[in-house]
C-alpha cells in the first residue's frame, strides 16, 4: 500500500493530464456511458475518481466519486459528488448505484485478497440489473511480451513536457507487474516512482465476478468498441448483477446447514 501514497502525488496529477488529456478523457466516458447505460436519473460510482476526468464528461448528477486523496478530490468536486473513502470498504448503503466503473488497472493495485473485497462491496452497493465496468491491463498481452522479451523489458512514456523511462518486471507466478519510471519534465530529472499490479486474465475475472452475483455480458479490448482478443492493449468486462445471492455465500449457508 505505501507505493500507492508515493506513486499518486502532484507529479502524477500533472502527467496524466497531458497522457490521458481531454479528448481521451472524453472518449473513455463516452464509452463509460454507453457501456453502462448511463441517462439522467441514474447513479453511477466512480471507483478511484481522481481528480474527476471521467466524470466531467458523464451526463450531470449522474456520477459520484470516491477516492481516498482528498487533493484529488478537490478537483473532481468540479464536475459532482464525491466522498473521501478507501474503495476497500465503500461507505455507501446497499443498492445505492445503478453501476459502477474502476479504470485504468485501479483493480489490481492492492492484491487478491483486496480487490476481491472491492469486488464484495461493490456487488453489495449495485443495484440488482446494474452494470459493472472493469478496465485492466491485457494479462494475456503481457505474458505474451514476457515470452518474446524475457522477465524485464524498457520502454519510453511520451506525455506532453514529459518523457518518462519505465522499465517493468513480470513475474508469471505471482501475475504481477512492478514497474520503476524515471521522470523527466522538459528534459530534468523531476523524481522516480514505482507501482506494482496484479494482472488478471478474462478467465480469473469471470470467475470473480460470477461468484459474487455477476454475469459477464461483454468483453471489449478498447475503448474504441473493439471485440477483446488476446493482444489487445486493455482488457475490459462489462458485469450484470444478476440478483439473488453470490455463490459463494449460497455455498456457504448450504455447507452450514448439514451440521
Amino acid at each position: 500500500m505505501s507505493w500507492i501514497k508515493e506513486f499518486f502525488d502532484d507529479v502524477y496529477l500533472d502527467f496524466v493530464m497531458h497522457y490521458k488529456g481531454e479528448e481521451i478523457s472524453r472518449d473513455e466516458a463516452l464509452f463509460i456511458q454507453q457501456a453502462l447505460q448511463i441517462e439522467p436519473g441514474k447513479r453511477v460510482l466512480d471507483v478511484a475518481c481522481g481528480h474527476g476526468r471521467h466524470m466531467q464528461f458523464l451526463p450531470k448528477d449522474t456520477a459520484v466519486g470516491v477516492d481516498i486523496n482528498l487533493k484529488y478530490l478537490t478537483l473532481a468536486k468540479k464536475y459532482g459528488d464525491v466522498v473521501q473513502a478507501d474503495i476497500r470498504s465503500l461507505p455507501f448503503r446497499k443498492g445505492a448505484f445503478h453501476g459502477a466503473y474502476i479504470m485504468h488497472s485501479t483493480f489490481g493495485m492492492f492484491g487478491d485478497e483486496a480487490d476481491m473485497e472491492i469486488l464484495t462491496w461493490l456487488s453489495g452497493v449495485i443495484k440488482n440489473g446494474g452494470r459493472l465496468l472493469i478496465d485492466v491491463t491485457n494479462k494475456d498481452k503481457v505474458e505474451n511480451i514476457y515470452a518474446a522479451l524475457g522477465d524485464v523489458w524498457n520502454f519510453w512514456i511520451s506525455a506532453g513536457p514529459y518523457r518518462v523511462l519505465s522499465t517493468a518486471y513480470y513475474n508469471p507466478l505471482t501475475s504481477k507487474i512492478r514497474e520503476t519510471r524515471l521522470i523527466y519534465k522538459s528534459g530534468k530529472f523531476v523524481g522516480e516512482r514505482t507501482l506494482e499490479l496484479r494482472i488478471y486474465s478474462l478467465g480469473e475475472l469471470k470467475i470473480m465476478l460470477t461468484s459474487l452475483g455477476f454475469a459477464v455480458e461483454k468483453v471489449f479490448g478498447d475503448f474504441n468498441g473493439e471485440s477483446y482478443t488476446k493482444n489487445s492493449d486493455r482488457l475490459i468486462v462489462v458485469a450484470v448483477k444478476s440478483g439473488g445471492l453470490p455463490r459463494g455465500l449460497k455455498q456457504a449457508v448450504e455447507w452450514l446447514s448439514n451440521y
